[in-house]
C-alpha cells in the first residue's frame, strides 16, 4: 500500500482541523516498503528545463502559487507530477483567455 493510500485512510472520517500524530519510525518504515517516490518527483532545475525557464523564475511561480511544491530536507523545493500537470492545464487555460 503507498504512502498516500495509508495516510488517506488514517484520516478517513475525521473532523476538519483534526490532527494525526505519526511515529517517524512508522513513517520510514512506510517509504521503505514501496519506494517515497522522491526519486520521481522533479528538482527546481528539473522544472526549469522542462519549461526553458531558470529555476529562480520556478521559485518565483512556486512562491506565487502558481506552481504547487513542497519542501525537501528543509531547503529544497520539489514538485510532483501530478502539480506539473495541474500547472501546464491552468497555464493553458490562461493563455486561451
Amino acid at each position: 500500500m503507498r504512502l498516500s493510500d495509508r495516510i488517506r485512510k488514517m484520516i478517513d472520517g475525521m473532523p476538519e482541523g483534526g490532527l494525526v500524530m505519526v511515529p517517524v519510525d512508522s513513517l520510514r518504515e512506510w517509504l521503505n516498503e514501496n519506494g517515497s517516490g522522491l526519486d520521481q518527483d522533479l528538482t527546481v532545475e528539473e522544472v526549469g528545463k522542462f519549461f526553458d525557464r531558470s529555476p529562480v523564475t520556478i521559485r518565483a511561480w512556486i512562491r506565487e502559487g502558481r506552481l504547487r511544491a513542497y519542501r525537501f530536507q528543509g531547503r529544497e523545493y520539489r514538485v510532483c507530477e501530478s502539480a506539473l500537470e495541474e500547472f501546464q492545464q491552468k497555464e493553458r487555460g490562461r493563455g486561451e483567455q
